[in-house]
């Protein structure tokens, strides 16, 4: 009985926690942030921007940590960079622009930078490699 008790006071108790959308903004009345809160924590995609408007950095929170692909931009909102998290350090890849072409790539493993490539062909062949091993049938 008191596991049945127990099951509809959690259930009842998560039914009034909600994802909400906000916005923040900045004194000027500009749009600063906007995205999803659960439990006062950032989840889901999120928004940020400079104070002119324009869009500054955008990508996913899980429990309010960085994870997944986020995107920044310059004040003219040209990309300079998209890059992998997780919990709220660089690990994965980081491709970086110059111009709106990329530039540079670089891979992180834990925030620690431990491979960088500077020619585009560098990249692709190390890097369809692995994925030519991912699919090999043995």
């Amino acid at each position: 009985m008191k596991q049945i008790q127990l099951l509809i006071l959690v259930i009842l108790l998560t039914s009034f926690t909600e994802k909400e959308y906000v916005k923040l903004y900045f004194e000027n009345g500009k749009m600063k942030a906007e995205g999803w809160i659960l439990n006062d924590e950032k989840t889901d995609y999120w928004f940020y921007y400079y104070e002119n408007g324009n869009k500054k950095e955008e990508g996913h929170y899980l429990d309010n940590k960085k994870t997944k692909w986020w995107i920044y931009y310059d004040e003219n909102e040209s990309v300079l960079k998209k890059c992998e998290h997780k919990n709220n350090e660089l690990n994965g890849l980081t491709i970086i622009y110059n111009n709106g072409k990329i530039s540079k790539a670089e891979k992180y493993v834990n925030g620690k930078k431990i491979k960088s490539w500077t020619y585009l062909n560098e990249f692709k062949k190390d890097n369809i490699t692995r994925w030519v091993k991912l699919f090999e049938v043995k």
